[in-house]
């Protein structure tokens, strides 16, 4: 529990990174996975193909205290992982966040 980022949701006064919310995962097995499943090398022959008719690749999400986005944009060969450690009810800080993550894909697209 040292290494797992702390959670907060607005108005409730306690860390909520002690909360059984399913899964933990570093921005690096995040991107390695998702690079993986655009790349087509975590299928067998035919399978992207398939999954890829039913699933983007990509996640956003939440549960309270924390919100995560990570997605690939092939025009920049990029797969970009941002972890947020704040929620509130009224997805204010959804907003911001979406808000932020395209200002980073715009800077690294610019550096390309």
């Amino acid at each position: 529990m040292d290494n797992v980022m702390s959670g907060y949701h607005v108005g409730h006064p306690h860390d909520l990174k002690a909360d059984e919310h399913g899964m933990l995962a570093t921005v690096e097995d995040v991107g390695t996975f998702l690079r993986a499943l655009n790349d087509g090398s975590l299928f067998e022959p035919g399978e992207q193909e398939i999954y890829a008719s039913i699933y983007k690749f990509e996640h956003s999400g939440w549960v309270p205290g924390y919100q995560s986005f990570a997605k690939y944009h092939k025009d920049i060969d990029a797969v970009i992982v941002e972890f947020y450690n704040t929620t509130d009810s009224k997805l204010y800080n959804w907003n911001l966040s979406e808000i932020i993550n395209n200002r980073i894909y715009k800077i690294l697209k610019k550096q390309k």
